[in-house]
């Protein structure tokens, strides 16, 4: 009796040191630097209608493909080009998303959020002054199930006498 007992600990002990040596997990890859890129649509004031891209930069285990889930969080860039006007913003981001089928395309946006600094510029369509207005600002984020909201407080870089120079800039669609 007491000869199996210690047979079949041995057993156990072999199988669980032999299992912590050949199993990969997500700790054990080293980190590696790695961006993605990120598309939106949105109808915002003052841009009107207006199409985004993105990246976010983000360090995360070398072997994940995040085809299926995965977690970036780091500096974003984006950019947006509307009917009425143009946006730059350069931040911080952490979101949830995965690339599908594809290898760098954020195609899926699950749940998001952001705070950026933007430069944004008017022109076309826009209510303010077709001819072109900028401002600077700081923007807000947040993407739940790939519907995507944002708002900022943003100063006029041209005063214009008789005008307020703060304006609140905001907008929703599709995409982070």
């Amino acid at each position: 009796m007491i000869d199996r007992v210690s047979r079949a600990l041995l057993f156990a002990a072999l199988a669980l040191s032999l299992s912590n040596s050949t199993g990969v997990r997500a700790g054990d890859a080293p980190e590696a630097s790695r961006t993605a890129g990120l598309i939106a649509a949105y109808w915002d004031y003052p841009t009107k209608a207006s199409l985004g891209f993105g990246v976010v930069a983000t360090r995360m285990p070398g072997n994940f493909e995040c085809k299926t889930s995965c977690l970036f969080h780091g500096v974003t860039f984006q950019t947006a080009a509307g009917l009425g006007g143009g946006e730059l913003a350069l931040g911080y981001g952490s979101l949830i998303g995965e690339t599908g089928s594809g290898a760098w395309l954020l195609r899926r946006v699950f749940v998001g959020y952001g705070v950026r600094a933007a430069v944004l510029r008017t022109w076309g369509l826009s209510t303010l002054d077709s001819s072109g207005e900028t401002f600077l600002g700081v923007e807000g984020a947040m993407t739940i199930a790939q519907f995507g909201m944002r708002l900022g407080v943003f100063h006029r870089v041209e005063t214009v006498p008789g005008q307020s120079d703060w304006r609140v800039f905001g907008g929703a669609g599709w995409g982070f």
